[in-house]
């Protein structure tokens, strides 16, 4: 009988233990920030040696904004009778070093119709951290160029 009041009252314990309000503190824990530095003090790529310089960095990258368009195998969308395209986009250096705005296998890659009417052969900047000539996995056929993109706008002088 001890045995089942002693049990009883150990698991009326760990319930209010686990539904007891919790106390809200007021200590100052530091907040994460997502941008590494402010944009006005970012490094600016305008040149593939730029690109291989600041590789792995957040970076400002100034170019011009181009895209292409297509039609794809509705079987590799995984949405039965796709009927829409897909958009990818670059941004073209001053060297006409090509740096695309995610990489070619990532679904980020792919641009809403609104970013390309906005900014299609536009001068813009972009910032993000880039990569110089990543793949996606060893030994890949496919090599390119990205910037993980966080802020898009078009260039002021």
């Amino acid at each position: 009988m001890h045995f089942i009041a002693l049990a009883s009252s150990l698991t009326v314990s760990i319930i209010f233990a686990v539904f007891a309000p919790v106390q809200l503190t007021t200590s100052k824990v530091p907040q994460l920030n997502n941008e590494e530095a402010p944009t006005n003090k970012l490094e600016i790529v305008k040149k593939r040696a730029d690109l291989i310089r600041l590789n792995n960095q957040q970076v400002k990258l100034i170019g011009r904004y181009t895209s292409k368009s297509w039609k794809p195998d509705p079987q590799s969308t995984g949405i039965p009778g796709f009927q829409g395209l897909y958009t990818q986009s670059q941004i073209v250096l001053e060297d006409d070093t090509k740096v695309s705005i995610f990489p070619s296998w990532n679904k980020q890659s792919l641009r809403s119709p609104d970013e390309v009417e906005k900014y299609n052969n536009q001068i813009v900047e972009a910032i993000g951290v880039v990569q110089f000539e990543a793949i996606p996995f060893p030994n890949s056929q496919i090599c390119e160029s990205f910037i993980n993109l966080s802020q898009l706008s078009l260039y002021i002088q």
